[in-house]
């Protein structure tokens, strides 16, 4: 038994053992890493190259998010803790993200909304 475990073990290591990591986990595509969770999770409802004015997505836009003294839709002041807590627990339209973000590509995602 303990055998025929080591043997699929090693038979799966040698298979699945050298997949790539995600984009999101490379240290050397950290600019990379933000766009692309921002374009899997986001973009469906979010602008992050148009302004409030000019989108025309569900969800409000995201330029400058950190930069603007309020919030497009709850007029509050833009925190990090308060973009945290609206991703992972959503909102009146938008969907909770917390078993879909690891708390890695949450802050690699916000490092990419702050330079926007």
């Amino acid at each position: 038994m303990t055998r025929r475990l080591l043997l699929l073990f090693a038979v799966w290591t040698a298979v699945y053992g050298d997949q790539p990591a995600p984009p999101w986990e490379k240290a050397s595509a950290a600019p990379l890493t933000g766009q692309s969770l921002f374009r899997e999770y986001c973009t469906v409802c979010h602008d992050i190259d148009k302004d409030q004015a000019n989108t025309r997505k569900l969800g409000p836009s995201l330029r400058h998010l950190f930069k603007n003294a309020r919030l497009p839709l709850s007029k509050g002041r833009p925190t990090r803790a308060y973009v945290v807590t609206r991703i992972q627990f959503g909102g009146p339209l938008m969907p909770s993200f917390m078993n879909r973000i690891t708390d890695k590509q949450m802050s690699t995602l916000l490092a990419y909304l702050e330079t926007k």
